[in-house]
């Protein structure tokens, strides 16, 4: 379980919760997987381009919708607070993988990168 690690609750989305480590959490209570809300770990989906996904719910009964989050966004934003679109010098900013392991979303291994720089590490690790 997360106990070794700093759990946080993910910003604007209530009963979900990120930890350094990578993983996400939920209490949301939901009838068929977690009836009494306590704390479990979600199950990512792997997207063709390497990126884990979570399905997140938002709202309730007739409002409920499920989003698709990318996984190391979530845990950056939750830690570093909400990513700029673009520097004060108007270039794209991107989250990196250091170790470039799509699947290792540590809050350790992500760091903010202009594209450009993003795309040159990803040439450099090849």
């Amino acid at each position: 379980m997360a106990t070794q690690t700093k759990l946080k609750q993910i910003q604007n989305i209530p009963d979900y919760y990120s930890a350094e480590d990578g993983s996400i959490w939920s209490k949301k209570i939901s009838t068929r997987y977690n009836p009494t809300g306590r704390l479990r770990l979600i199950k990512p989906r792997k997207h063709p381009s390497g990126y884990l996904y979570y399905g997140i719910y938002t709202g309730k009964g007739i409002d409920k919708k499920r989003i698709w989050l990318r996984g190391h966004r979530i845990v950056y934003a939750t830690f570093n607070g909400e990513i700029p679109y673009y520097n004060e010098d108007g270039k794209q900013l991107d989250i990196d993988h250091i170790n470039n392991n799509r699947h290792d979303n540590s809050l350790s291994n992500l760091r903010l990168v202009t594209h450009e720089e993003n795309c040159k590490n990803k040439k450099k690790k090849l």
